[in-house]
């Protein structure tokens, strides 16, 4: 039994109940019976409900099941294709802009999954430095989008700075751009993805069955007139939660009076 079990537990009753499978004043089942359901010990279920209380799903009573209490639903969050910047430095999504992480941010090495090794061009297996943040608006008390951000070590060796906790204001893009004395271009991939990672089921409070939509962003400069890859981000959100909305433009193609018209 992992340490975070009880969290993963935690995280599905969570999810169950913002998704409307427990109704306010329903009774969750009892413990016995989600310790079978979730194949963990009774205590690890005990210290998931003891968790939701806290929080304000659950109302418990000695020797009663659990029972849901009545909570707002939180509104769908709608994300668009624009870079913006204020006093703190550039942020990807207008509603979250006065989002903060909900834990302090973490950094460590380690080699980061396939796809992320080919998008920042590292051979697959190497170390690459990774920050991690949880966000959500002020007042919540659980995530809402895990950002993870992956960037090569040859970078971390050029501007040290950002392999640090304290990388000043605007961040590590900041310091990008001010050491390649150019702005940072983006791209972004947007994808949903079933089974989500254990961290995002904790972190977001997803089920295990749940769905997650992935924003994957490049953030490129030019050396020696070639493009490089100095970071990749990928944030995870509750697919049930976001959507993406942004304006159509026309291509050259398709452009009014059309041609011969």
């Amino acid at each position: 039994m992992t340490e975070d079990t009880y969290e993963i537990v935690a995280a599905n009753l969570r999810a169950a109940i913002d998704s409307g499978d427990y109704a306010p004043g329903q009774q969750l089942p009892s413990g016995p019976k989600l310790a079978e359901h979730f194949g963990v010990h009774r205590g690890t279920v005990y210290k998931a409900l003891e968790t939701l209380a806290t929080e304000g799903y659950l109302a418990l009573e000695k020797r009663r099941p659990a029972v849901v209490r009545e909570r707002p639903r939180e509104r769908m969050v709608v994300r668009d294709r624009a870079v913006y910047r204020d006093e703190i430095g550039y942020f990807f999504d207008q509603n979250a802009k006065s989002w903060r992480p909900v834990k302090p941010p973490t950094h460590r090495i380690g080699p980061p999954p396939n796809h992320i090794a080919d998008a920042l061009g590292t051979t697959r297996g190497d170390n690459v430095l990774t920050r991690e943040r949880v966000m959500a608006p002020p007042e919540a008390k659980r995530g809402l989008q895990l950002a993870i951000s992956y960037l090569p070590l040859w970078l971390v060796a050029e501007l040290p700075v950002i392999g640090g906790t304290e990388t000043g204001p605007g961040g590590i893009y900041d310091r990008i751009e001010e050491h390649f004395g150019q702005p940072i271009h983006w791209h972004e991939t947007i994808v949903g993805r079933s089974r989500p990672t254990t961290a995002e089921q904790v972190a977001l409070s997803v089920p295990a069955s749940g769905v997650v939509l992935v924003v994957t962003r490049a953030a490129e400069v030019e050396r020696g007139g070639k493009a490089l890859t100095v970071e990749v981000n990928e944030t995870s959100m509750p697919a049930e939660q976001f959507a993406v909305s942004y304006a159509v433009t026309r291509h050259e193609s398709a452009a009014w009076p059309r041609r011969g018209s």
